[in-house]
């Protein structure tokens, strides 16, 4: 996977911007995820978007200790909410996918999100989402 120099790294995550102004966060396997990890994940999205709402593309396949409680409904609040357009999740296990869904149940992002295995899959559905709004 390639991407620009403009790669923000956080402390569970790097992110960066595409061509497409996809912003990708590729997590990684860290011994905790809180509110403090989520807060400035958060932070660097929003420096990615500069303003402008981005689809988004959440590589979460590393992770062995997900995010807690309150980091994730965080993740789903109006302040981080404010610059993402859409959101495909990537994993690589069922237990992942279940994981993502009962998130997604219990927490309802106020964006459209789908989870995938596949990278291109998860791209696709974001440039066609891109495409049609």
């Amino acid at each position: 996977m390639q991407h620009p120099n403009a790669e923000i790294p956080t402390e569970i995550a790097d992110l960066w911007i595409d061509a497409q102004r996809i912003i990708h966060i590729r997590f990684n396997d860290s011994p905790s995820h809180g509110i403090s990890e989520a807060k400035a994940v958060v932070e660097a999205h929003n420096q990615l978007a500069a303003g402008t709402p981005a689809c988004v593309i959440a590589d979460i396949r590393a992770v062995k200790v997900g995010a807690n409680r309150e980091a994730r409904k965080y993740y789903v609040s109006p302040e981080s909410a404010e610059f993402k357009t859409a959101m495909a999740m990537l994993v690589s296990s069922p237990i992942q996918r279940m994981l993502g869904n009962i998130f997604l149940k219990l927490n309802r992002p106020p964006y459209p999100t789908r989870i995938f295995n596949q990278e291109p899959e998860a791209m696709q559905w974001l440039k066609d989402f891109e495409e049609a709004s």
